[in-house]
């Protein structure tokens, strides 16, 4: 059985992402977007998936010790099962929230770089071609000042 190999193209510094702007044409740098950089849409689902997830856990754990517990009743493995529900809840939705913000922190600062190497692209784009309709328009056959 042959095994399949996939090679990842490495970034090795910030600049490498950018470099694509040097490669463009002026009328496409122009049409570039900027990138969002309040990237902050998944933190709710992060927080919500990391409750589920970790209640859950909480619950089959409380559940569990409560009825592990010598001469217990299945109320008291309730009640536990209930607590460590809530406190595994709470847990998950902040290790969620935190992670998810975290990455998203990340991403803003790479896209905010970003912006600014687009920003300066558009200005010399912009600047080269004020300077090549001024040429164009200044030395034409037969024109005169």
């Amino acid at each position: 059985m042959a095994t399949k190999f996939t090679f990842k193209r490495k970034l090795y510094t910030k600049y490498d992402a950018t470099d694509n702007l040097k490669r463009m044409k002026d009328s496409d740098i122009l049409a570039e977007k900027p990138k969002d950089v309040n990237n902050f849409t998944g933190v709710a689902r992060n927080a919500i998936t990391g409750a589920t997830a970790a209640g859950v856990g909480g619950l089959a754990l409380g559940a569990a010790k409560g009825l592990t517990v010598k001469g217990s009743r299945l109320a008291s493995a309730g009640r536990l099962a209930g607590k460590y529900g809530k406190i595994g809840a709470i847990g998950g939705a902040l290790v969620g929230a935190g992670l998810t913000v975290s990455k998203n922190r990340k991403q803003a600062e790479d896209n905010q770089f970003y912006n600014e190497r687009l920003a300066y692209a558009k200005r010399q784009a912009l600047r080269r071609e004020k300077k090549d309709w001024k040429t164009n328009m200044t030395q034409r056959d037969g024109y005169s000042y």
